[in-house]
Parts: C-alpha cells; sequence; structure tokens
C-alpha cells in the first residue's frame, strides 16, 4: 500500500541589499554585482554607503548668450563668468561688474598665479586682477602689462655685449643696457628695423633725451654723452621690435598647466591650433614672460597637446593620439650647473589619447582625463609602461561612448567626487567607493545643461548653453530637491536576480525597502520580470512637521529613524527577477538603506 506524502512547507528565503555601490552599465544585468546597478539615475551615496537623491540646482543669474567658463576669483570672494563676448566679476554680494567686451565665443581656461586670474580662450590672453586702487577687479591684455626683458647686457656703445634674457613672445619691447665711456652719444641695439614707437633711454636710473633713431639700422642717438662708467653699465634704452606672430603664440593658446619641479613657478601653455605639438613655459613666477626661447615640440603635429596632470613631482603632457606615436609624455625638472632651471621629457607609451581639454582634474592624488575610451586615470609616472595610464571607467563606458561632442566634456571635484559633464549628463566618480577592481565607483545624472563647471564656497556651479548660471543646492536649502521647480526622476535597480536557482522558478512574497526620514518623502516599487515592470506600490514616508505639513498625506510618524515597510504583493513563477526603487515626486528627498526581498522557491524551469 503507498504511503501518502504530505507536501513538505515552503521555505522562505531572503536576499537583501544592505550595501550600495554605483553604476555597472558594462556587465550583463543577470551578472552585475549585487551592491551595484545595471541602470539607476540621479542618486548618489551619501557617506555611510546608502543611496541619497542628489540635490537640485537653481538658476542664479540669466545672461542671455552661451557661457563658456566660470573661474573663481584669486580671493574667493566671486566668479569670473566669460558669457558669450563678455566677461564679468560676479561678487557673491553685490553688483558684478562687466570687464571686457571682446571675448573669444569659445570655451575659455584659466589658471591663478600671484593673486592674479589668468585666461585662455583662444584670442587674447588676459589677466583679471585687482585695480591700483585694489578696489575692484579689471581684466587687461597681458601683452599690455608684459614682462619687458633685457635682451643684451654690458654692451660697448658700437654694439656687442652679453645676451641675457630672451625676447618676450608678448611685447615687441626690449632693453639694452650699455657702458658709457663719456664722449659716444650713440648707441647700437641689438635688432635693426625697429618699430614706429617711442624708443626711450635713461643714465643711472633717470630719464634722458634722445635726438634721433635710425629705426633702419638700430643706431639710437642720445643728445649727450652719459659720462664714464668706468666699466659698469650705466645706460638703458628701451625699444621695440615686433616679429610677426609671436604674440600670436600665446594668445591663441586654450589651457595651461602649472609646474616647475616640487613648486608650481611656471606656467606651461598649449593648445594653439597652429602648432597643435608645442607648448611654451613662462618666466619664474611670471606668466606675462614667456621666452622665444622657452618652447617645446612633442612628437607631430598629426597628434595635438590636449592637457597637462601633476603627477608628484613631474607633469604628464597628455596628446590626442590617433598618429602612431606616444600619447603621453614625461616632463621632469632639473638644475643645470650654471643655476638655469631644465625640463627634460621623457617619450610614454602608446595608449588612449585625451579628447576634452577640459576633463582634466585629480580626484584625491589621481590625476584624471576624458578619452574616446572612457576617463583614464595616471597611476604612476612610468610613462614607458602601458599599465600606467588606464581606465577607470569600464562600468559607465558602454553609455559614456555613445555621447555626442566628448571634446566639449569639462569635468571639476569636488566633494571627493570627480564630475564630468555633457550634453546634460553628468559622469560622477566617487573616491570614497572603490569597486572590487580598485576603480571608484560611478553614478549616473540627467537633466544637468551643464557646459562649464566652477566650485566656489563650497558649492558645485555651473553654466548653460542658453544663458544661465546655476547653482546645487544644499540638502538643507528650502526646494533643494528640484531642479528649477522641475522634479527629479530619481531611481536605483538591481541586478536582474535569479534568486539563489537559475532552474528553478520563485515566489517573490515581499519586497520591503528601508528608507531615511525625512518630513515629505515617499518611494515607489516596480517588480521587473521578463514581461515588463509592474507597479508594486507608490506610497509616502512622512515625518510629522508644521513646517510641511499637508492633511492630505498626514503622518503621525514623529520620530526621525530609518523606516521599513512592506510591498505586500506577490509575484508568482518567476525565473529572474528585478525591483526598481525610487522617488520622481518634486522637492521630495529619498533615501534607501536597505532592500529585503523575500521568497520560496519553486519547481523546475519548463
Amino acid at each position: 500500500m503507498r504511503a501518502y506524502q504530505f507536501p513538505y512547507p515552503e521555505t522562505e528565503r531572503e536576499t537583501v541589499v544592505s550595501r550600495f555601490g554605483g553604476a555597472d552599465f558594462r556587465t550583463h544585468p543577470t551578472k552585475v554585482s549585487l551592491s551595484r546597478s545595471p541602470d539607476l539615475q540621479n542618486l548618489i551615496c551619501d557617506q555611510n554607503d546608502f543611496l541619497v537623491k542628489r540635490t537640485g540646482w537653481k538658476t542664479q543669474q540669466n545672461y542671455n548668450a552661451p557661457l563658456f567658463g566660470l573661474f573663481p576669483l584669486p580671493d574667493g570672494s566671486g566668479l569670473a563668468v566669460h558669457a558669450g563676448t563678455k566677461l564679468y566679476a560676479r561678487p557673491a554680494t553685490g553688483t558684478q561688474a562687466e570687464l571686457c567686451t571682446d571675448m573669444n565665443e569659445a570655451f575659455s581656461q584659466s589658471f591663478v598665479m600671484n593673486g592674479v586670474l589668468y585666461l585662455l580662450d583662444g584670442q587674447t590672453y588676459r589677466a583679471v586682477r585687482k585695480n591700483s586702487a585694489g578696489t575692484a577687479w579689471e581684466a587687461v591684455k597681458v601683452q599690455d602689462v608684459a614682462y619687458v626683458p633685457t635682451t643684451t647686457i654690458s654692451a660697448q656703445p658700437t654694439g656687442g655685449g652679453t645676451s641675457y634674457e630672451a625676447v618676450n613672445l608678448l611685447t615687441p619691447k626690449r632693453i639694452n643696457t650699455f657702458i658709457g665711456n663719456g664722449s659716444a652719444t650713440q648707441f647700437q641695439v641689438d635688432a635693426k628695423n625697429l618699430d614706429d614707437t617711442e624708443v626711450t633711454a635713461a643714465v643711472n636710473g633717470a630719464s634722458v633725451t634722445v635726438s634721433s633713431v635710425n629705426r633702419t639700422t638700430g643706431l639710437i642717438t642720445l643728445a649727450s654723452a652719459p659720462a664714464n662708467a668706468n666699466g659698469l653699465a650705466n645706460v638703458s634704452i628701451t625699444f621695440s621690435k615686433t616679429v610677426t606672430g609671436y604674440a600670436d603664440k600665446i594668445n591663441q593658446c586654450r589651457f595651461a598647466g602649472l609646474y616647475g619641479g616640487k613648486n608650481d613657478t611656471r606656467a606651461f601653455v598649449a593648445g594653439n591650433p597652429d602648432e597643435p605639438d608645442c607648448d611654451w613655459q613662462s618666466g619664474l613666477y611670471d606668466p606675462t614672460y614667456f621666452p622665444d626661447t622657452g618652447y617645446t615640440r612633442m612628437g607631430t603635429d598629426a597628434s595635438a597637446i590636449v592637457g597637462y596632470l601633476k603627477q608628484y613631482e613631474s607633469q604628464l603632457v597628455i596628446k590626442s593620439g590617433g598618429a602612431q606615436e606616444a600619447t603621453s609624455y614625461l616632463r621632469s625638472y632639473l638644475m643645470a650647473d650654471d643655476g638655469t632651471a631644465l625640463y627634460p621629457l621623457k617619450q610614454g607609451a602608446q595608449g588612449a589619447g585625451a579628447t576634452a581639454p577640459r576633463s582634466f582634474a585629480t580626484l584625491g592624488d589621481l590625476p584624471l582625463f576624458l578619452s574616446a575610451r572612457g576617463v583614464q586615470g595616471a597611476f604612476g609616472t612610468a610613462v614607458a609602461e602601458q599599465r600606467t595610464i588606464r581606465s577607470v571607467s569600464d562600468a559607465i563606458v558602454p553609455k559614456l561612448e555613445t555621447e555626442a561632442g566628448l571634446e566639449n566634456a569639462c569635468a571639476a571635484v569636488f566633494e571627493g567626487k570627480y564630475y564630468l559633464a555633457v550634453n546634460g549628463h553628468m559622469y560622477i566618480a566617487d573616491s570614497t567607493l572603490t569597486e572590487e577592481n580598485g576603480d571608484p565607483a560611478w553614478f549616473y545624472w540627467t537633466e544637468v545643461p551643464a557646459q562649464c563647471l566652477a566650485v566656489l564656497d563650497g558649492r558645485l556651479w555651473f553654466g548653460t548653453a542658453d544663458g544661465r548660471l546655476c547653482r546645487f543646492a544644499r540638502a538643507d536649502e528650502d526646494g533643494a530637491y528640484c531642479d528649477d521647480d522641475a522634479a527629479i526622476d530619481a531611481y536605483w535597480r538591481t541586478p536582474t536576480l535569479p534568486l539563489a536557482d537559475w532552474g528553478r522558478v520563485k515566489t517573490v512574497r515581499d519586497v520591503i525597502p528601508t528608507l531615511m526620514p525625512y518630513s515629505r518623502s515617499g518611494a515607489t516599487v516596480q517588480y521587473e520580470n521578463e514581461n515588463g515592470a509592474l507597479l508594486a506600490l507608490s506610497r509616502n514616508m512622512d515625518l510629522f512637521s508644521f513646517k510641511t505639513l499637508d492633511f492630505s498625506r498626514f503622518s503621525f510618524r514623529c520620530i526621525p529613524g530609518a523606516v521599513s515597510y512592506r510591498t505586500r504583493r506577490r509575484q508568482h513563477r518567476m525565473p529572474l527577477f528585478a525591483v526598481r526603487i525610487g522617488n520622481d515626486r518634486p522637492d521630495e528627498p529619498f533615501g534607501l538603506l536597505a532592500l529585503t526581498i523575500r521568497w520560496t522557491q519553486g519547481q523546475t524551469v519548463i
């Protein structure tokens, strides 16, 4: 006689996500790590490894012209705003001032040295500085205030002397010093075909009269003979000699890198489209002086220099690649026996070249830049090794490589995160979270129309193509969770889960999200299977607060602790399962602490 067998009760199991990493757009959804997501947006990890909705941004001012650059003023009092053809000094409080109206309508970059903000827009090299009274900012063309070099010293009246300083590319002016003999009134300078500008002279520092100038030969005649200086140089003559194209070498540059070995003592500028493989170095702590001998050519002009990275006591020069040549060069520093500073180069290996000059930034101690293969990191100065520069963004490359116009991407580092903006999207690398391979965790934001970025006063600012100056809000501000009054759609999706056994169907009995408490918040939970998405529950999760009191969603919850709730929705006979949870309501924060899926295992998949 056959015995009757009672069915075994189904054992309820749990799958819990309590630690949240970043996005993984590269791996198949069924193979993504449980802590990461194949589909997320507008979320970021809090310091305690739980997800929170990003804060929104607010328009602060409209310039009615594309914003091509935002630069904190050297004293931190506000921003220099490059809008269309105009440059403004916008203080944190008070009225902004228009500094100039002939800026190039193209993206600009900057650097700061000696309390002066230097701007490169590809047309005119400018300095933004305090005026002589120290009461207001002014923008001047550097070529108008450039350092005047003394090219020859201790010359006899008939010429000769010792070469001292190189010609400054930014100015035609030069100084020669001579040794007066008590009788000579004519002095031969070290150039011919002088400019039709005033020639001045001084004896022992006091101005004297120039009676005539032979501009063709460079012979200068003084009104009276300077005294005999007994072998010392007591005569100085200042004149101008323009070399066609010299000033444009610097004016047409687009970006700079500061370097000087252990200190950032010099500016190196590049990006001139006429000489894409060349950069120029400034004088010591003087970005108004670019010697005509201080240039370096790297590789061929088939591959352009795109940007600079500082790595320890070396500088990495990154090119665009594409040609059969190295894409990186290592610049180091040494002092010659005569005290001259030298900057030898070492050629690196071929690799991923840079794409966007405005994507260069350093996250912690990791220099980053954007290439056609994603964001690259520089991990050392052994540039001859292929793995010195490698991708740190494999998780987001499938989405990033579909973006158009990557050469216009811009980046900034803010609160330990690298923000890369392109086409209204942001890709964020979080240095406090690392994935299994050591790369930073990446997050993805939408509806952020930034085309230039800046950090000022602990806030992240950006400018838009339609002329808006915007600022991200702090979490404690009113309306912090709206983008100019528009709702922010934030969500996180689990990987597609087999729930322990690929070969059996499961019954999902419950999904239990654990949320951060806010005075007004909520969450929408969706189940996803092979047939699409099913809304499981949309629920308010408010705390009682007089500030946000709304009788249509009145809550007696007063204790600000973590809140869990059950969806109480079942899904039967599911071989694979995923959950999407988020919040798309205006002015509502959202924080996800944990997610629990309760399920039982059923029959073998037919």
